[in-house]
């Protein structure tokens, strides 16, 4: 990404935002209310449009928009982004199993994903997702009888089964209890380790971020205000990127405050996209 800016109205919502995530990293991006963030997210996965001032965002290689404008190639780059919202996005009558499959429509013919048939091989796929992700006995109940962590958790399923290479998560436990969010983040932390998913994921408490993901973006009123290991971002300096602001990012609780098993932070594998 080179130059990203976007405008609404007068309001400069991102200011000339370059960034480079390399692939494999898993990335936190952070920033009091208003800075930015999930307008970031939406550009990545292509459903915003930048400023025609902007350069263009990249993935994988390849433009999914430039100058204000998505690409021929945006429909297709999508098909390997997955994006978990706030709000869980699941069909609340259709069991936990449907909701999963949903996954795989953007890689079926149109007629089959119309009348909802899917293959045994994709039936067996999504219910090793939802095993993977501690759901399993919930797999034919309808999601509306779902607690918002395993909601969530269906969620992340789902861009398993989709076979996302860039996973986008917005806020992902923003409404949920913190032992919900932390079967949430050690879920996005496992499928990052072991698949080599590239996972950027946006979070409201500074906390999370520490512990689970080694680097760190910091947005200030639509400029990166920080860019780099999680382990820098101490409370004292926090408060010196954001001030009063910074006491909405900073989560008092105790269970979070255990030293983190946090991989080394590093540079120089091969890039997943220049955005």
């Amino acid at each position: 990404m080179t130059k990203l800016s976007k405008s609404f109205g007068q309001k400069k919502a991102l200011r000339e935002i370059d960034l480079t995530v390399e692939r494999g990293e898993m990335v936190a991006l952070i920033g009091a209310s208003g800075s930015g963030k999930s307008t970031l997210i939406r550009h990545i996965a292509g459903l915003e449009r930048g400023d025609r001032s902007s350069d263009g965002i990249d993935i994988f290689g390849q433009c999914m928009q430039k100058a204000g404008k998505l690409t021929s190639d945006a429909r297709m780059i999508r098909r390997d982004v997955g994006v978990i919202f706030q709000q869980f996005n699941l069909v609340n009558r259709l069991p936990l199993l449907t909701n999963v499959l949903i996954g795989c429509l953007g890689r079926v013919p149109g007629w089959r994903g119309t009348l909802g048939f899917f293959s045994r091989v994709e039936q067996l796929r999504a219910m090793q997702a939802i095993d993977r992700v501690g759901i399993a006995s919930a797999a034919r109940q309808r999601a509306s009888t779902l607690s918002g962590g395993q909601q969530q958790r269906a969620a992340i399923a789902r861009a398993l089964v989709q076979g996302a290479k860039l996973l986008l998560a917005d806020e992902p436990i923003a409404s949920l209890d913190p032992a919900s969010a932390k079967r949430v983040m050690e879920a996005l932390s496992d499928i990052n380790r072991r698949d080599g998913i590239t996972i950027v994921v946006s979070l409201h408490q500074v906390e999370y971020a520490r512990r689970y993901c080694p680097r760190t973006i910091a947005l200030r009123d639509g400029t990166i205000a920080y860019d780099g290991p999680s382990t820098a971002l101490t409370n004292d300096f926090l408060r010196s990127l954001y001030g009063e602001a910074s006491e909405e990012l900073i989560l008092p609780d105790a269970t979070l405050h255990e030293e983190p098993a946090l991989r080394s932070w590093s540079v120089g594998r091969p890039a997943l996209a220049a955005v």
